[in-house]
């Protein structure tokens, strides 16, 4: 699936104790997620939008916790098949994050 769409995808494991009734844990394939923008919309919006993630971490994951896995330190360019938004971009050298 990586030589087809980029990297996305990786080799994970659902731990027995994740579900009642698992007696092993199970291999499985994770996705990465990505948000996509249009490659015209503007640089501020996209910054915003990519702050607003960032900056308020914490009531996200309190709505749902697969947001703990939304880090600065996971955002570099061998992660996506698409290229950063420049608005994105500049959020995280501002945050000190080298995505390339």
């Amino acid at each position: 699936m990586n030589q087809k769409w980029g990297n996305l995808y990786l080799q994970d494991v659902v731990p027995k104790s994740t579900y009642r009734g698992m007696d092993a844990d199970n291999p499985q394939a994770t996705v990465m997620n990505i948000l996509v923008a249009h490659e015209k919309m503007d640089d501020k919006t996209a910054y915003d939008i990519v702050k607003a993630i960032f900056d308020y971490r914490n009531d996200l994951i309190a709505v749902h916790k697969e947001a703990e896995n939304f880090k600065l330190e996971n955002q570099k360019a061998a992660a996506t098949p698409i290229p950063f938004h420049p608005g994105a971009l500049k959020y995280y050298a501002e945050r000190g994050i080298k995505v390339q």
